[in-house]
């Protein structure tokens, strides 16, 4: 779209680029659709031409940013993962549309305008109403999944107008996740919400997600066909980790009756002592304890149970910080709910991966040409960014100075170390390595009290798959290593350039200023 409306350069106007670049890339949207009877006029403009080339190519959803298959976040699907079977009623394809190549806000702003005209040049060509109903509905949908971030996080955008499309899974009668990408740069992974309706029929909500209409409106649909934000009684931040917290304050103000519960050690950085309505948007009504047999003033804890978990203690600007992290229990389903402490890394790439980010991956160097679109391609793009993702400078991942300043080239055996590391229950390389590494001694005590209390039959962890089938056994086989760390060790040379160094030195500093 960008190559296209630099032909037109003579009518750029500087004072408002994108709200332009926007209506040409519309207006030759629609052209190139047009019904046959207009060939004659538009089959004679070259940008057309090439821009019809694209579509008629299969690469409109990647040209025009939007999920074309789709006009309704209504569809309703189902599919399977490795831990079983569920409904799919929020995504019926895996295209994405959460890259930012124009500005949103003037995409969308423009979009009616332009669509209305062209649509209604292109109805008196040939009457293909179609056409521009389903631009505006693609429109629409580009709508609702546009948020504005409003704390600077390392994640995508920082900070600042962006886009996520969410995806909804009913896991059991009264439970439902809500997918979203977490993304950096290129790198792609879910970042998952849990919903639990209480008996009273109001939901109990677990990490909001990005604020976009279409998340907030799936939340609301759990309560039912009259579900709407009142019905939303409770929303918990489960853990300091910013990805988890830094769009409560939002959900906060689209559901202002419901109550907030933190986990202990919530703090700022790297300004201190901020107010909770600052925060949070709002005061807390509560903070969780150690563990609801000890602090079971909760109004929820007859129906979900909690342990929490202090995963470590670092030194955050200078002061020491322990960083909490609380487990739940849904004991009418036997649910475990986490946010990081385990997790299983998909076998194959989630749907709401972005094919192009796969293939910009799964190049063997960064000096070669993007690989043709191949379901074998997109896998090759998984398996290196889990790794990526885990361990941040896995093995295989070398600098090419032959080929060039900054190229990087993968060499062989990554994907034996991908096998190793996805599909199985296992806690994160970064979790591991890092936090539970400061204080194993107690992160074994919650290990304990979890598998006693509790006798689960899945877990919800927040990142990479779910719903995981795994019995408390299970659980505990995941944390043998807090004895030994050489039980189920991850390959050395995925660790000893990333992850090893950034825990010698957070504990290394900490041990020194004991």
């Amino acid at each position: 779209v960008m190559a296209l409306t630099k032909r037109t350069s003579v009518l750029f106007n500087p004072s408002r680029p994108h709200r332009f670049q926007c209506r040409v890339s519309i207006l030759f949207f629609l052209l190139a659709t047009a019904p046959s009877q207009c060939n004659a006029f538009v089959g004679t403009i070259p940008a057309i031409k090439e821009y019809r080339a694209i579509i008629n190519g299969g690469r409109i959803a990647t040209t025009l940013n939007v999920c074309h298959e789709r006009s309704s976040s209504s569809c309703s699907c189902t599919g399977t993962s490795s831990s079983g079977s569920f409904q799919d009623k929020g995504r019926c394809d895996d295209t994405d549309a959460s890259q930012k190549y124009l500005s949103r806000r003037n995409v969308l702003k423009s979009a009616g305008t332009m669509l209305g005209i062209a649509g209604g040049w292109i109805g008196s060509c040939g009457g293909n109403d179609a056409t521009a109903a389903t631009a505006l509905a693609e429109t629409d949908a580009m709508k609702r999944r546009t948020y504005f971030q409003r704390f600077p996080t390392l994640f995508d955008p920082i900070f600042g107008e962006s886009m996520r499309e969410t995806a909804k899974y009913q896991i059991t009668e009264n439970i439902w996740t809500f997918e979203q990408n977490l993304v950096l740069g290129p790198l792609e992974t879910p970042l998952r919400c849990v919903v639990i309706r209480l008996k009273d029929g109001t939901l109990w909500v677990h990490a909001p997600l990005a604020p976009t209409d279409e998340f907030f409106e799936l939340v609301e649909s759990c309560a039912g066909p009259e579900g709407g934000p009142d019905l939303i009684a409770h929303v918990v931040a489960p853990t300091y980790a910013l990805e988890h917290k830094v769009f409560v304050k939002d959900a906060m103000a689209r559901w202002p009756n419901a109550k907030l519960w933190t986990s202990p050690g919530q703090f700022s950085f790297p300004i201190k002592s901020i107010s909770e309505s600052f925060i949070w948007g709002r005061n807390v009504n509560g903070v969780l304890g150690d563990s609801d047999e000890t602090h079971n003033d909760i109004p929820w804890v007859d129906e979900i149970q909690y342990e929490t978990l202090a995963a470590g203690t670092f030194y955050i600007g200078g002061a020491k910080q322990t960083f909490f992290e609380t487990a739940f229990y849904h004991k009418a389903d036997k649910m475990l709910i986490v946010t990081d402490s385990v997790a299983q890394i998909p076998l194959n790439p989630p749907p709401l991966n972005n094919a192009d980010k796969l293939l910009l991956v799964s190049k063997r160097s960064t000096a070669d040409d993007m690989p043709a679109d191949t379901k074998e391609a997109r896998q090759v793009g998984w398996e290196k960014t889990s790794l990526l993702v885990s361990y941040f400078f896995p093995e295989h991942e070398e600098p090419d100075t032959d080929a060039g300043l900054g190229v990087v080239t993968w060499t062989d055996g990554w994907h034996d170390n991908f096998k190793f590391l996805a599909g199985r229950l296992i806690v994160p390389p970064v979790v591991r390595t890092l936090l539970y590494a400061e204080d194993p001694g107690e992160v074994r005590r919650w290990v304990d009290r979890v598998v006693r209390r509790w006798e689960f039959e899945m877990i919800i962890p927040a990142h990479w798959e779910a719903p995981i089938q795994a019995s408390a056994r299970e659980f505990e086989n995941a944390f043998a290593f807090l004895e030994d760390n050489t039980i189920d060790a991850f390959p050395v040379k995925d660790t000893e350039r990333g992850l090893k160094p950034i825990a010698d030195i957070a504990l290394g500093r900490l041990s020194d200023k004991r």
